[in-house]
């Protein structure tokens, strides 16, 4: 059989096709496969990247007999030049024009026409190109002198993350986190699926506009995804990150606005999904990023000890440190404003936010539980989640008492509390530490009275500073009212003793505006 010369020409069509031409069978003449993109306007677009192809990028085509026959072309290189894309090795088409073909191409060429795919970890420059996956299909085709309409369809997610950058200082980088950079492929039905099993990956966004626009393309799957936003200020880097509730992402392109301010970033996505249908929107997951393991957990990227304890609960084994968004900590212990304060545990009883790492931070009642405290609601704290993380809790006035036994209600003492001792009238601290609770002494900011001045209390004995220490419980007892106004209100919290005849923690009154630290309770 006779072969004549295949020629192959693509236009960028990435596009949805809005017209196809009926092919004419030709009688005489070469018999050159020609590929007719039809292009619709740039707002309808389909392809996952915002260039037309260029000189020396590469499909893969493959050709099989219609009839279930031999293939033809098995995963032939073209490479694009002069706005077609032309066999790399000078391919020929058969002569009998009687016999039909389905064609398959896909972009990017592989050496190896792909079962699966992965999209580029740093999609800047050409891999952000690379990462851009597309198949175009035509059946029934038959040897012509007319141009065979072919249209390439992206197969994965683009999205377009546009920066209002109010924070002071330069958009470092930009990252989508959490989500599978691999997809399972079958081109014969022109279709993907996210790789089950495979690992999660960060993805590096392609810089569009330096500083404002960013694109990113991602398999579709479903996932709760984060974005990340790296500042540069006067040489120092910091990384924002906020994460969505899971959704189906599909194929197409979403749009992400984010307002990037010096200490968070607020994003919202229009849920315009171009050439799909009404699919729904990205909605931000207001839960604290959050990673439980054995003996530890991640909490807002911070690593946090945590320890089970003779009481049947699980603890944790240092401070909480988190500021939630929208609040600030405060060196004033005079500050009422959000109720977080740095701890004082030193020699000069002042803030010192150095401090922070090992001795966790200081808050009011309203701040722990994550919620104004009035009069009215005092009592509903009881075993909420508050500053936790999703799946811990502030401890009850039963769980402070059922660890250290000793309770200022001398009614609610518990004797056979895990780690009572008679002698000492509470818990000794060396047997807290022991079992791995690591009591820290961090001071406290005090508080007496919902009108008065708070203050740092630090007390000391020998080179320690800070030691008459509180942590939070969420078990109101007390609401007081004087001449019919409410003038305080105190919770259950623990409180350490140190000094040369004791050593110990007990559980005492705390009053609401007073700073204490936090250490929250895994739920049951």
């Amino acid at each position: 059989m006779k072969k004549r010369i295949f020629t192959c020409t693509v236009l960028a069509a990435v596009l949805f096709a809005a017209c196809s031409k009926e092919e004419g069978t030709a009688t005489s003449g070469p018999r050159s496969v020609v590929i007719d993109p039809t292009l619709l306007e740039m707002s309808k677009t389909t392809r996952a990247t915002d260039v037309d192809f260029e000189t020396g990028d590469a499909i893969g085509l493959t050709i099989a007999m219609a009839d279930g026959g031999a293939v033809y072309a098995d995963n032939a290189r073209f490479s694009y030049a002069g706005g077609k894309f032309v066999s790399d090795a000078g391919l020929l088409w058969y002569e009998d024009i009687g016999l039909k073909s389905n064609l398959v191409a896909y972009y990017p060429y592989a050496e190896v026409a792909p079962t699966e795919f992965t999209v580029k970890s740093d999609q800047s420059g050409d891999n952000y190109t690379l990462s851009d996956l597309m198949i175009a299909a035509k059946s029934d085709v038959t040897p012509t002198l007319d141009a065979t309409n072919m249209t390439f369809r992206h197969q994965l997610t683009k999205l377009v993350v546009n920066i209002n950058n109010q924070s002071g200082g330069e958009i470092a980088a930009v990252q989508v986190r959490k989500t599978v950079p691999t997809a399972t492929v079958d081109l014969a039905t022109q279709t993907v699926a996210v790789k089950a099993g495979a690992a999660a990956a960060d993805i590096a966004a392609a810089e569009k506009i330096a500083g404002k626009q960013y694109f990113a393309i991602i398999v579709p799957q479903t996932v709760a995804p984060q974005l990340a936003v790296t500042i540069r200020t006067s040489g120092e880097e910091k990384t924002l990150t906020q994460t969505y509730k899971e959704l189906d992402m599909l194929s197409g392109q979403y749009t992400i606005a984010v307002n990037v301010l010096a200490d968070k970033i607020d994003v919202t996505v229009t849920g315009d999904i171009e050439d799909w249908d009404d699919n729904g929107s990205w909605e931000v997951d207001d839960q604290v990023p959050f990673e439980e393991f054995e003996d530890y957990f991640l909490y807002d990227g911070e690593r946090y000890a945590i320890v089970s304890l003779a009481d049947g609960n699980k603890w944790m084994a240092e401070n909480l440190r988190y500021v939630p968004a929208g609040k600030r900590v405060s060196s004033d212990p005079a500050d009422d404003a959000d109720g977080i304060w740095y701890p004082a545990a030193n020699a000069e009883k002042t803030a010192d936010p150095s401090l922070v790492a090992k001795l966790g931070l200081l808050y009011d009642a309203g701040a722990a539980f994550g919620a104004e405290v009035t009069a009215e609601n005092a009592y509903s704290f009881e075993g909420k989640q508050g500053i936790c993380p999703k799946g811990w809790h502030i401890p009850t006035n039963a769980e402070l008492t059922g660890l250290v036994g000793q309770n200022a209600n001398s009614a609610l003492t518990d004797t056979n509390a895990a780690y009572y001792d008679a002698a000492i009238k509470g818990a000794s601290i060396a047997a807290l530490n022991e079992a791995g609770f690591n009591w820290t002494f961090a001071s406290v900011r005090n508080k007496a009275s919902l009108t008065g001045a708070g203050s740092y209390l630090v007390t000391s004995y020998g080179d320690q500073y800070g030691v008459m220490s509180y942590v939070w419980g969420s078990t109101c007892s007390l609401v007081k009212e004087t001449n019919g106004a409410v003038t305080n209100m105190q919770y259950y919290a623990f409180m350490s003793t140190y000094n040369a005849s004791n050593e110990k923690v007990a559980v005492a009154y705390g009053n609401v505006k007073s700073g204490y630290s936090v250490r929250c309770v895994k739920n049951k």
